[in-house]
């Protein structure tokens, strides 16, 4: 799949790049927000935030754009609208199935744009980053993990997901989207998601078991009956499986206090765990 960027708006610090699609997702074009840093330099770490299911890029820019100036790192946040990758199948699922359920071709899935997206922002804007730090909040909190799930994460050297609301467990048992039965995901790149750095970063008050966009499913409810429940299940399962793998397991949740369903409350904590070296 080749990207090209078809327009730029700049304005200060932040701008708007518009990337054209090809091959599975031509006629599409992935809008990507930016900031960057005031001391950027070809060397500053690089964050890619996803946004929720209501696809609001610019609220997540808004969160994270006093952050990456904070702890000087180039922002990248992508926006897959609703009308290009429509329902959880396309956006959260990251477009590995088609809506009868056949599989997708793995250069089509969304999941396979990231490392394209990162590496044509880093040429526009002069980065020599080869790696990023991967972020996102409750849908996009869902693509993260599933993207270190299903690729390896090759390239990304720290994760954070919050408050997903549900998670494909990496257990071969369990049926697809809830765990991997019938995806044929190698032991090799589970090892490679295992190995990454990923917190699973839960607020203490996301516990409502009734919480609008939560599933109900008896697969979800399976998980917890609510996302704070969900997400310690979803590590505890993890690190078990990996540790029958002989793998190395560096995941790990986190909880935060006083913080519900909300990415502006949760993107300082977020923050602090991506860029525990660039505080100040």
């Amino acid at each position: 799949m080749d990207l090209r960027i078809e327009s730029e708006h700049a304005y200060g610090r932040e701008s708007t790049l518009r990337i054209a699609l090809e091959n599975g997702h031509t006629g599409k074009t992935l809008r990507v927000l930016t900031y960057r840093p005031s001391d950027l330099d070809a060397d500053t770490p690089v964050l890619i935030a996803m946004h929720g299911v209501t696809r609001d890029a610019d609220d997540y820019l808004l969160s994270w754009a006093p952050l990456a100036e904070r702890y000087r790192f180039l922002l990248i946040v992508p926006e897959f609208t609703k009308a290009d990758w429509p329902g959880s199948r396309s956006y959260n699922l990251g477009n590995m199935r088609r809506q009868n359920g056949r599989p997708v071709p793995r250069e089509d899935w969304s999941f396979t744009l990231v490392d394209q997206m990162f590496d044509e922002v880093c040429r526009v804007f002069g980065s020599n980053a080869k790696h990023y730090r991967l972020y996102g909040h409750s849908a996009g909190a869902q693509f993260v993990h599933r993207f270190l799930t299903f690729t390896g994460g090759v390239r990304v050297n720290r994760t954070v997901a919050a408050n997903a609301g549900w998670y494909t467990v990496p257990d071969p048992d369990i049926p697809f989207p809830y765990g991997l039965q019938g995806e044929g995901v190698a032991d090799e790149t589970l090892r490679l998601a295992f190995r990454t750095n990923m917190v699973v970063l839960l607020g203490a008050d996301d516990n409502d078991p009734n919480a609008p966009d939560l599933r109900q499913a008896a697969e979800a409810q399976a998980q917890g009956p609510h996302r704070l429940a969900r997400g310690k299940h979803y590590v505890t399962r993890a690190r078990a499986l990996a540790h029958e793998m002989g793998a190395p397991f560096y995941w790990q949740a986190q909880e935060v206090p006083k913080v519900g369903h909300s990415d502006r409350a949760m993107a300082p904590f977020a923050a602090q765990v991506l860029f525990p070296e660039r505080r100040r």
